[in-house]
């Protein structure tokens, strides 16, 4: 096993420097601060389990960088699991200086089992505890089961790759190119990467391991509550209600619609539980009841109909175990404080009104429940265009390719084209952008707009100068625009006529804003700039961008796109359906066939065994891993989610966790002799 944790620990290095060298806009202090995170984690591995999770909804900048392929979670996991890997490779080569580092750091952190068994040394294995028969045949079947489920990840990337023409020659590719296979198998690779250490850790330190992941998935939810807090006040108003706005929080993905939001939500609210129920001092108690509440309104708030069905199976879940626990041996509310029962009935009828505020108060709420029944319908067809995508027994089987379905769908179902794409081209001339767009002819489906993240406009007027040029006529709409992502508030905006002819012309014009700007920002709330093509030309070049505020800043980088895409950003409007086939379980059968999927719900069946198993036996953190898969589980019937790959990572780690948790009693290993020299191992250790 040595050489291949090395391998994959250079590997690891090796793809995660590239990558952070190659960085559109940090290349150097991502450099240095991937060195030092490596260096963290080979010191103490248990972090990652807690900082991945907790920084998983920060560490995206796709927005700015232009990116859409790679991201900065994706240095964030490499760096992790170079570091782990590497400490393992170390813990074989060099046992007794491991040993007494391993024994002191259990010692601060009264981790008993860790002490004399963190190691994995050349002649035994240490710090494997013996594990019951039904652990270690389910432990069995999981890495078989993993291991198949990564060669057909593998598998569905090549077709994919083959498919859309050959391997990736270009960060800045997008749904439809090569790169896509990448970016939606990279979730599982990457998790994969990290198994060994997790492994390692679940044995070795479990009660400091499952601790720090409850604590990084709890403080990743805080992280994303308070910026769904900070949108909604800063755009529609944290009591509005009414007006047609869903919460997006810090995911970027969601720029052509889907459910990162409402996944990311289902997988990590039964976590949210956990420190109410436990809390010991009201101040700490206090401190997890507005997580909750804040939490509460952040669902409610995504008016996503999928996540409150998986929100309701994960607080039937809570509930019987919390009452089994309670119930069993006649324990559980002897020990419970009277003041935190009482307190915990009264968060129960606050978050009860705070669901009927939210559902009476507005009318966008009632509009997307009374709707549910005409847009089930409009799932289904949609289901049932993404299964006319498998056209024969090797796509049902293997299925189409790794993150196919945009360009298979947006090309071979009548009247779902992709609504707008983007070109950097290169001629004699020298490097410019294209925009395509739906003909003229075809009934034009949402909105699609070409971005770049800017200071959000203020009163005033902006002048905006490009070049041009289309063979047609065509009408193109600039505007600056008070935007988090979706959803633009005041703008300042204008529209050009580019002349036919395909001649390149140069247009300056003003842009105006609306009442609604403000003079100033109470609020730090973003702003985009955006370009647009309304037709009737199919498509039409621009250059030579330029945007000046009423200071006379300039406010727009890399309008000449010398830089390549770098800092240019897209979204889409009102039609998302040629991105997402909005099912967890067809996505998985559309991308690996048959075969991809069924190995899929065996893990899910063997991980919810396990998870079911421990929660009989009182498992500190079995029935909230246990409530967060079933709500993920039941939300991706309607959603979604293997093509977001944070969110999906975040659904690989924790069913990882479910897989190879277990609650073995501490055996008793002997701890290294001060001479250095590995101890004599009792015979069956």
């Amino acid at each position: 096993m040595i050489l291949l944790h090395g391998a994959l620990a250079m590997l690891s290095g090796a793809l995660a420097a590239l990558i952070a060298l190659s960085h559109p806009l940090w290349p150097a202090s991502l450099a240095l601060a991937l060195l030092v995170w490596c260096v963290v984690v080979c010191r103490n591995p248990v972090i990652w389990l807690a900082l991945l999770p907790a920084g998983l909804p920060l560490a995206g900048f796709s927005p700015w960088t232009g990116w859409i392929g790679v991201e900065e979670f994706d240095l964030f996991c490499l760096g992790a699991a170079a570091g782990s890997l590497s400490r393992l490779v170390l813990q074989r080569l060099w046992p007794a200086r491991w040993l007494r580092a391993a024994e002191r750091n259990a010692d601060g952190h009264g981790d008993e089992r860790l002490a004399g068994r963190v190691l994995l040394l050349p002649t035994a294995s240490p710090s494997r505890l013996p594990l019951s028969p039904d652990s270690r045949r389910g432990q069995w079947l999981a890495g078989c089961a993993l291991a198949l489920l990564a060669a057909s990840c593998l598998a569905a990337v090549w077709r994919g790759l083959i498919a859309a023409g050959g391997p990736p020659l270009d960060w800045f590719e997008s749904y439809e190119e090569p790169l896509n296979c990448l970016r939606v198998a990279k979730s599982l690779l990457l998790v994969l990467m990290l198994l060994p250490s997790l492994c390692d850790l679940l044995r070795c330190q479990p009660r400091s391991s499952t601790r720090c992941l409850a604590a990084g998935t709890v403080a990743g939810l805080a992280v994303v509550v308070l910026a769904a807090l900070w949108e909604r006040l800063a755009h529609p108003g944290l009591l509005d209600f009414t007006t047609a706005y869903r919460t997006t929080a810090l995911f970027w993905e969601m720029h052509v619609g889907g459910a990162a939001l409402d996944a990311f939500l289902a997988l990590t609210l039964p976590f949210a539980v956990r420190p109410v129920l436990r809390a010991v001092a009201p101040g700490s108690w206090l401190a997890a009841a507005l997580l909750a509440l804040f939490a509460c309104y952040a669902c409610l708030t995504s008016f996503s109909r999928a996540l409150y069905l998986g929100v309701a199976v994960a607080v039937a879940v809570l509930v019987y175990s919390h009452a089994r626990q309670a119930g069993s041996a006649g324990s559980g509310r002897q020990h419970s404080p009277r003041w935190r029962q009482r307190a915990n009935r009264v968060l129960a009828g606050i978050l009860l009104a705070e669901v009927l505020l939210v559902a009476g108060s507005g009318e966008f709420m009632g509009s997307r429940l009374a709707s549910g029944e005409r847009d089930f319908v409009g799932r289904l067809t949609h289901w049932q265009e993404g299964l006319g995508l498998l056209q024969d027994g090797s796509d049902i089987l293997f299925g189409r390719g790794s993150g196919r379905f945009p360009a298979d769908y947006s090309t071979q179902v009548a009247g779902r084209e992709m609504p707008g794409r983007l070109h950097l081209i290169d001629d004699d001339e020298g490097r410019h952008l294209g925009l395509s767009g739906v003909h003229w002819r075809t009934p034009q489906r949402g909105r699609w707009e070409v971005l770049q993240r800017v200071p959000a406009p203020l009163a005033g007027t902006y002048r905006l100068s490009l070049a041009a040029r289309s063979t047609q006529p065509a009408v193109l709409v600039a505007s600056v625009c008070h935007q988090h992502l979706l959803y633009s508030a005041a703008c300042a905006e204008s529209a050009v006529l580019a002349t036919g002819g395909g001649q390149w012309r140069r247009f300056e014009l003003s842009l105006h804003g609306s009442a609604r700007l403000p003079v100033s920002r109470p609020l730090p709330v973003p702003g985009f700039f955006s370009l647009r093509l309304l037709g009737p030309a199919g498509f039409v070049e621009v250059d030579e961008l330029s945007l000046v505020d009423g200071s006379g800043r300039a406010i727009l980088a890399n309008g000449d796109f010398s830089q390549g895409l770098t800092r240019w950003f897209f979204a889409a409007r009102h039609y998302f359906l040629p991105w997402h086939v909005d099912s967890l379980y067809l996505e998985m059968l559309i991308d690996q066939g048959a075969i991809g999927l069924s190995l899929l719900l065996a893990l899910m069946a063997l991980a919810l065994v396990n998870l079911w198993r421990l929660c009989q036996r009182g498992h500190e953190l079995a029935p909230y891993l246990l409530a967060a898969l079933l709500a993920c589980m039941a939300t991706g019937v309607f959603v979604s989610v293997l093509d977001m790959p944070r969110v999906a990572f975040l659904l690989y780690l924790l069913l990882c966790c479910a897989l190879f948790i277990d609650d073995g009693s501490p055996a008793q290993v002997p701890s290294l002799p001060r001479s250095g020299k590995a101890p004599d191992w009792p015979s069956g250790v």
